[in-house]
């Protein structure tokens, strides 16, 4: 027979084990993002991933900025550039171009 604290303890949930399969993939995604950019670029980045066609206004202005400063900056395959690479990269130059 099972003492007291025994039941208790089979009646209590493992909340030693991280459930992230409760967590919609948008708030892990956010989570995992927030902490690599600043709020702008990670605005842009969800929006890339929501609507990826967002992106060439970005690269547009990346690849004119680059060009400016080293040609040899601007990609030559935008699609092997990460969402978070390009939307880092326009606020980059964005911050560069106001000083």
């Amino acid at each position: 027979m099972l003492s007291h604290s025994d039941a208790a303890l089979m009646e209590e949930p493992d909340s030693s084990e991280d459930d992230n399969s409760a967590i919609p993939p948008e708030m892990l995604l956010y989570s995992e993002l927030k902490q690599k950019s600043h709020f702008e670029s990670l605005r842009d980045q969800l929006k890339f991933s929501i609507k990826p066609e967002l992106r060439h206004a970005p690269e547009s202005y990346i690849a004119e900025q680059a060009s400016k400063l080293n040609p040899a900056l601007v990609p030559s395959n935008w699609q092997d550039l990460s969402d978070q690479t390009v939307a880092n990269l326009y606020w980059y130059f964005k911050q560069i171009s106001q000083h």
